[in-house]
């Protein structure tokens, strides 16, 4: 609680609205709390979920759109290559407290883990922060597990050393609200301060 991880969605949310278009751009928001609301109110804004119930009626629709991305025995290499057999938004799904949504009984985002493997290629974006209160333990959770096997990019804030490694080879720790460690395939470890800009 109070490390800053609903800021940085918000703050991400803001960038998105700030650097692209609608057209490129749709951003579902996942946000049982309502941490995030006002964060996307322009044309950007895909559906913004605060229940399970929400949720389950925003889905399917997004679903059927990635359904319809993946490429068929029609498609060729050049178009694989250019990742051009689509066209159309790409899709940022922006949840807040993922561990209440995930502990609703039935989590609905179960229906994205068969297309985390074909993100990249379908224009699908998953952003998940969770509180770091049994992460441990979280991390059997298929959503995350598929995450964390397929080597997603990760942001280790303030946490209590108890929960033991999580992601990469981070321990966690204490740490500034707005700070944590960055940890991608593509680079070493690194500690980062998440800047935030001003209300608009």
């Amino acid at each position: 609680a109070g490390c800053g991880k609903s800021t940085v969605l918000r703050t991400l949310c803001r960038e998105l609205v700030a650097t692209t278009a609608a057209a490129d751009v749709q951003v579902l928001i996942v946000d049982f709390r309502r941490s995030l609301l006002g964060a996307v109110e322009s044309d950007h804004l895909a559906g913004y979920a605060i229940s399970t119930g929400m949720l389950e009626g925003l889905l399917p629709a997004a679903i059927d759109r990635l359904r319809d991305r993946i490429p068929g025995p029609a498609v060729t290499q050049r178009e694989l290559r250019d990742r051009s057999w689509w066209s159309g938004p790409e899709l940022y799904v922006v949840v807040d407290d993922y561990d209440l949504v995930a502990g609703t009984g039935s989590n609905p985002l179960m229906s994205l883990v068969e297309f985390l493997p074909h993100a990249r290629d379908i224009g699908l974006h998953l952003v998940v922060a969770r509180r770091s209160g049994g992460a441990a333990r979280a991390m059997f959770d298929p959503v995350l597990a598929r995450m964390k096997d397929l080597g997603w990019m990760g942001l280790m804030m303030s946490a209590g050393p108890e929960e033991g490694v999580l992601l990469g080879s981070v321990r966690p720790r204490p740490l500034p609200p707005g700070r944590g460690t960055l940890i991608t395939r593509a680079s070493a470890e690194q500690l980062i301060q998440v800047a935030v800009g001003p209300d608009p």
